[in-house]
C-alpha cells in the first residue's frame, strides 16, 4: 500500500469523525495504534472533507501512529468496497486477511489476541 508504514501488517480503518460508530470505537482505537502487537501498523482514511475538522474532534493533530489520511474523494473506500463507516481490513504482506464491519474495541486483549493470530497465520 504506497505510503503505508512498512510494517508486516497493516489495519486499514475506514472512519469519520461525524460517524457516531466511528466516534464510539476512536480511543480504543488511538490506544491501539500507540501500542500495536509487534508488526502491525493502523492507518485511518477519514472521511471527513477537513483535516481541521478530524482535529476538532480529536482535539489537536492526530498521533503519528494512526497515520490519519483524508479520503478525498472517497477513492480508497471504493478500492476496498467500504459500503458503512467504520469498516476496517486487516492486510498482511499485501493479502487481505479480515475485513471488520462496525466499531471494534479494538484495544481489548481478546482483539489484540486475534489480530496477533490473524497476522501470524497469514504465512
Amino acid at each position: 500500500m504506497q505510503g503505508a508504514p512498512a510494517s508486516r501488517a497493516t489495519l486499514v480503518v475506514f472512519w469519520a469523525s461525524w460517524c457516531a460508530p466511528c466516534r464510539e470505537e476512536t480511543p480504543q482505537l488511538r490506544a491501539l495504534a500507540k501500542a500495536p502487537p509487534e508488526g502491525l501498523a493502523v492507518v485511518v482514511f477519514s472521511h471527513d472533507e477537513a483535516m481541521k475538522t478530524v482535529e476538532d474532534f480529536l482535539g489537536g493533530p492526530a498521533e503519528a501512529a494512526l497515520h490519519l489520511r483524508l479520503d478525498e474523494g472517497e477513492a480508497a473506500a471504493r478500492a476496498f468496497g467500504v459500503d458503512k463507516l467504520p469498516t476496517s481490513f486487516l492486510v498482511v504482506e499485501g493479502r487481505l486477511v479480515a475485513r471488520f464491519q462496525g466499531p471494534r474495541e479494538w484495544n481489548s486483549r481478546a482483539m489484540r489476541r486475534l489480530l496477533e493470530k490473524l497476522t501470524a497465520s497469514a504465512d
